[in-house]
């Protein structure tokens, strides 16, 4: 086409054309953003009703020598018949399947099964299974979200834009904050990439699905000038030991969910044998350590978020091991309720060992486990700036980010696509699910510092374990003459 004819952007028709469908589809997904949030924040609202009620009911089983937790045994092999029968092949939670259907299928996904799915969720937690109630809320609010696009007989592309707002709605409603929680639900979508083209309506979505459903947000109670407490130099040398601190924390919990995981494979043929000593697991954990960390655990995360140390030093340990279990023997929920438990319990033990403020480092490790087990450092910053005073949440953000990086190319949400390298010395191969990535698909850029370091690391090595020369010996060191050959290469 000729230059003469080609239309400009500073065309006044062009430009008249295109607000006029910027202004449709603002409109479309208003409407749509606002009517999913609305859905999902007044289902929200039943679920965590529900999930009060159980628990107070089996609060009362507590009579003498019997425990309520005593009967977790068969609330996980509830859960593994529930799933088995109703979605059988889908593994993981809440969030992982949802992941997993927007992936695969555009976010389609079987409404009809979420509510008796949600219900061995309630019995689990009921029961003292130790996973958590976002997920479930996440995957309520996809099924809703298809639900409605199947209503509207939606393209492809728009039905897994509604089932992202859906996510995020969930995400928002539970979390309490609602920019962080939609957030959220768009970015663990993949490590490293977010899709901004669903960003309106999500936010949206968020908003109205948190107002709607009116849960109430951990947040932290500050005694005293907290800020005045520490040079500013100080605090972010602090934030950034403390992120490496969390991001070793996430990646023992993603350590341990793996390893008992290959472990159990040899046992798959035996799905409710699993599901009941993994059960009597957890009894006993229970009957060690203490009733505080069945369930949700949230009494332990309030007390930590106000300045109260009630703890054991491994405390955080065994909620990461009752976690594994729960989840890894076929226990129904979601895991960032413990993610939230073992920052904020990891936290305050170090906050107290060190003699620092207590609820300051326990709503970093809320924060910090929490974006570096998922992947989420943007929503973990914009959560830390939402629950802490405005100086406080950004050495929070810091924390964040340090621990985004220490975990690695790992998750606890194994459908988690990779979309980018955390380190310019690595090759990473893209557009895999973390769940399917091995070893060999990360290797050390070639010329990179990295691959620098690794070879002076390994002639250093060669040199200290060399052979001896024989006393007296007048042989010429070859090899020692080749290590300085290398090193100086």
């Amino acid at each position: 086409m000729p230059e003469s004819v080609q239309r400009k952007l500073s065309d006044e028709p062009f430009w008249y054309q295109e607000h006029i469908a910027l202004f449709i589809s603002t409109f479309k997904w208003a409407a749509l953003g606002a009517l999913v949030g609305l859905s999902v924040g007044y289902a929200s609202h039943f679920f965590i009703w529900c999930l009060g009620l159980f628990w107070g009911f089996s609060q009362r089983m507590n009579i003498g020598f019997l425990h309520f937790y005593y009967f977790i045994p068969f609330g996980i092999m509830l859960c593994v018949w529930i799933g088995r029968t109703f979605a059988p092949g889908e593994k993981g939670d809440g969030t992982e399947i949802i992941i997993a259907a927007i992936h695969q299928n555009y976010g389609k996904v079987k409404w009809q099964y979420t509510p008796i799915k949600l219900f061995g969720t309630v019995m689990d937690i009921s029961l003292g299974g130790s996973v958590g109630k976002e997920g479930p809320c996440a995957q309520m609010g996809a099924s809703i979200a298809s639900f409605f696009a199947d209503i509207f007989r939606m393209s492809k592309e728009d039905r897994r834009k509604l089932v992202i707002c859906g996510i995020s709605a969930g995400f928002a409603a539970v979390f309490g904050l609602p920019i962080s929680g939609a957030i959220f639900g768009i970015e663990v979508l993949y490590l490293g990439r977010i899709e901004y083209a669903v960003m309106f309506p999500a936010i949206l979505a968020g908003i109205t699905s948190h107002i709607t459903c009116g849960y109430e947000p951990f947040l932290p109670r500050f005694h005293g000038d907290i800020l005045a407490s520490m040079h500013q130099t100080t605090w972010i040398l602090y934030a950034m030991l403390f992120g490496v601190i969390f991001g070793l924390t996430s990646l023992v919990l993603i350590e341990t969910m793996r390893a008992l995981e290959k472990y159990l494979l040899r046992y798959e043929k035996h799905p409710y044998g699993i599901a009941f000593w993994g059960g009597v697991g957890l009894v006993i954990l229970y009957r060690v350590a203490g009733d505080q960390f069945a369930g949700l655990g949230v009494p332990i995360i309030e007390d930590t978020m106000q300045g109260v140390m009630h703890l054991f030093f491994f405390a955080f340990l065994i909620k990461i091991i009752a976690t594994a279990i729960t989840l890894e023997t076929g226990g129904s929920g979601g895991i960032v309720t413990p993610l939230f438990f073992i920052g904020s319990t990891s936290g305050a033990v170090w906050a107290h060992l060190l003699h620092l403020p207590i609820s300051t480092f326990a709503s970093f490790g809320f924060v910090a486990v929490m974006t570096s087990a998922t992947n989420t450092p943007l929503a973990g910053a914009i959560m830390g700036m939402e629950m802490l005073p405005t100086a406080l949440g950004v050495y929070a953000a810091l924390c964040t980010c340090i621990a985004f990086i220490i975990v690695g190319h790992r998750s606890v949400i194994a459908s988690q696509k990779i979309g980018l390298s955390k380190s310019a010395g690595l090759d990473v191969k893209l557009g895999e699910t973390i769940g399917e990535i091995s070893h060999a698909d990360i290797r050390i850029r070639k010329g990179s510092l990295a691959e620098k370091a690794l070879r002076l690391g390994e002639i250093r090595v060669r040199r200290t374990h060399r052979r001896k020369p024989v006393p007296g010996s007048n042989e010429p060191r070859e090899k020692d003459n080749q290590d300085n050959n290398d090193a100086s290469s």
